[in-house]
């Protein structure tokens, strides 16, 4: 069943074209690892699907929902890309960034109950509740109480997880989950995104985990230069791939 489609996504930023018209479908239960050269535009993909960047032309379909983009930035025929509409998107869309963004003055629990609260989603007890039933399902509970300066940094991604699984997602977005983390930390922030994908979380993960995305991924995208230049299924790409351009970029990275 497809969840999400983008058809000729462009972005631009002054005369730096990102994206210059990305082509992609995201089924749902789908784990759909983005690869490719610093610069190829994956991170702006993964904005503009949850429209913390406008696109500044062609479309982006959520769920049957449309946000069109025409080359003036002005949209038509769907969701806005900011106002009530926009936020309503994005609460259908969790977002792990490669920076942990916690609130420092904030307890653990108090970052994970925040927005659920503040949202109207969840009353203050509910949120606690959900808040530690979530801890505990990536082994944190006894982390509640902790402030993030506390937490090592794959703790901290962990609960930066939990905090996006919090509202409820129906698709989560990985941005380099791990590429702020020591090494000896990245394993325990891949083995709760495999939990995820084990139980049928709809998922994209911008990676240069290259042995993660052949593990855990359904399809991978390879982008370059702000195209989708292959796609395939992990054995395919990493396998056998079709272009010259795949080939020389995973002959560096593996």
């Amino acid at each position: 069943m497809e969840l999400i489609r983008t058809v000729g996504l462009r972005k631009s930023f002054g005369p730096v074209q990102a994206l210059r018209g990305v082509d992609a479908v995201i089924g749902k239960g789908e784990v759909v690892a983005v690869i490719g050269p610093s610069g190829s535009g994956k991170s702006t993909f993964l904005r503009c699907l949850n429209l913390l960047e406008v696109p500044t032309g062609g479309s982006i379909a959520f769920d049957g929902e449309i946000v069109r983009a025409d080359p003036r930035g002005a949209h038509a025929g769907g969701a806005l890309a900011d106002g009530p509409a926009a936020d309503a998107w994005r609460r259908r869309m969790g977002m792990v960034f490669q920076h942990f963004n916690l609130f420092p003055h904030m307890t653990v629990l108090g970052n994970l109950c925040l927005a659920p609260v503040k949202l109207g989603r969840l009353t203050p007890e509910a949120a606690r509740d959900q808040a530690m039933r979530l801890l505990a399902r990536v082994g944190l509970e006894d982390k509640a109480a902790s402030y993030p300066a506390q937490l090592s940094g794959g703790q901290k991604q962990r609960i930066a997880i939990v905090r996006a699984l919090a509202m409820g997602p129906e698709v989560m977005l990985f941005d380099e989950p791990t590429s702020a983390l020591d090494p000896e930390m990245v394993g325990e922030v891949l083995d709760v995104m495999r939990d995820l994908a084990a139980e049928g979380m709809t998922m994209v993960i911008v990676t240069h985990e290259m042995r993660f995305a052949r593990q855990a991924a359904s399809r991978v995208l390879f982008m370059d230069q702000g195209l989708v230049a292959e796609e395939g299924s992990p054995e395919e790409l990493f396998g056998a791939p079709r272009g010259a351009r795949t080939r020389e970029f995973l002959a560096k990275v593996l």
